[in-house]
């Protein structure tokens, strides 16, 4: 398979699943959003026969290679920006059918009793899961998060990954020239702001490309082997670590373990202290990963929602509350109710192992009746304070 990976993992059916998929994935507004080329998802569909066709002729003849991605700078409620980069479809396109192949088969290796990031069958839920049933038996904990880990990322010691555990070398020009993408400035205000972001080029990969989180992965996987040979308890998610500790001495020692080996890759974690991304929790605190919490219960540990996560949960909902910005979204009044309730629904079932799920619930629905009020109050100036018990029902909304 290695010798012809690159036409048969880069062929004209694989191209146009992975483009059916990507454009079924993306959000309706989003596939406006256009790369440096100026193409957007929609521009890419009005032919996209032609389209594929076009792009497995020059992958086909070596005519193919990567754009340099598009820049986003979207403020943040903090005053700062973040930035998001946008490659171009067709590149998009490429990168998913690599990520797709190479998942697949690097998955039992990626796929460690550490990592729990960007691989298949593996989820956040899963991973805070397991890190709060080790802490029944292992109360402390460690917690860190690798300092602007992609931006970060040097790419000599990328590169060595690459050739030491992708087989298929007739990709490795691809996998290369995609961690070599920078972003192009189209002015010199954005320049200056991706700078501020601490963005250098020649250092780092990317956001915003699909192959960016395989990346990650490739990068860890001899700390991961590192972590498990040590017999230390842990949980890694891309960036996010947590380890399950007998008592505070070995939580210094981890954060001591972890300092040091990602400082001989050029990487780096937040120094214990106040305020610290670093934290050490005690048996009897509230333990926060990737958004819920290892919570002490009757003399076990339970996994909660935490109430920061809940919070973004419901303003995600109360987005439903704005006319315009629905429109924008395909979103009708027609499928108001049912747009609304997939997305509480959807977020009902990947926490229903929280144990207060209940009170999400009533949190979720409370958000979405607010949205729901305010469409139908401000949005459609319907009085409903004059409506009956059973209009009010039909539109949603509780009785009273």
């Amino acid at each position: 398979m290695a010798s012809n990976a690159y036409v048969q993992v880069l062929s004209h059916a694989r191209l146009n699943s992975v483009w059916k998929h990507l454009y079924k994935k993306t959000k309706p507004l989003s596939r406006n959003t256009t790369g440096i080329d100026s193409q957007s998802i929609n521009d890419f569909h009005l032919d996209a026969k032609g389209n594929l066709i076009r792009l497995a002729k020059d992958i086909r003849d070596k005519n193919f290679s990567f754009s340099s991605l598009k820049p986003y700078l979207v403020p943040k409620p903090s005053g700062k920006k973040r930035l998001i980069c946008v490659p171009t479809v067709r590149d998009r396109i490429v990168q998913g059918a690599l990520v797709d192949y190479l998942a697949d088969k690097y998955a039992g290796r990626l796929a460690n009793n550490i990592s729990f990031g960007f691989i298949k069958g593996r989820s956040v839920h899963m991973a805070a899961g397991i890190a709060c049933t080790a802490r029944n038996r292992r109360p402390w904990v460690y917690k860190t998060d690798i300092t602007s880990f992609f931006d970060s990322i040097p790419r000599a010691d990328l590169r060595s990954a690459i050739k030491k555990l992708i087989k298929e070398r007739s990709l490795h020009g691809l996998l290369f020239s995609a961690l070599d993408c920078e972003v192009d400035s189209p002015s010199r205000s954005v320049t200056t702001d991706i700078a501020k972001l601490g963005i250098r080029r020649g250092l780092g990969v990317r956001q915003g490309m699909p192959l960016s989180p395989f990346f990650s992965n490739l990068l860890l996987v001899d700390f991961d082997q590192k972590v498990e040979l040590s017999g230390a308890h842990a949980v890694r998610y891309a960036d996010d670590l947590i380890f399950l500790c007998t008592d505070e001495s070995e939580c210094n020692q981890v954060a001591t373990f972890c300092k040091d080996e990602f400082n001989n890759i050029g990487l780096d974690v937040p120094a214990l202290g106040p305020g610290s991304k670093s934290v050490i929790y005690r048996p009897d605190q509230p333990a926060e990963f990737l958004g819920l919490e290892l919570a002490p219960a009757s003399g076990r540990y339970e996994l909660r929602l935490a109430d920061a996560q809940l919070l973004r949960l419901k303003q995600e909902l109360l987005g439903f509350s704005n006319i315009k910005q629905l429109l924008s979204r395909n979103i009708t009044l027609r499928t108001l109710g049912q747009s609304i309730a997939a997305k509480r629904d959807g977020y009902l079932g990947a926490y229903d192992l929280c144990t207060n799920i209940d009170e999400v619930e009533f949190e979720l629905r409370k958000a979405e009746h607010k949205a729901l009020r305010t469409v139908y109050g401000a949005g459609l100036g319907i009085k409903l304070t004059e409506i009956g018990a059973d209009a009010r029902a039909f539109l949603g909304l509780p009785r009273k």
